[in-house]
């Protein structure tokens, strides 16, 4: 593999690194909104 090619492999890794890491941190704010929402919710009810 020359030198070019392990470049665009390693900005590769990097984009998926930072692609994933985001798609998580997205999914883990959604679940703390629905929790949230679902809190309000219940707390509406009681009233």
């Amino acid at each position: 593999m020359n030198s070019s090619q392990f470049s665009i492999a390693l900005l590769f890794v990097l984009i998926l690194v930072i692609f994933i890491w985001w798609i998580s941190r997205t999914l883990k704010e959604g679940r703390k909104a629905l929790e949230e929402m679902k809190q309000e919710k219940l707390n509406d009810h009681s009233i």
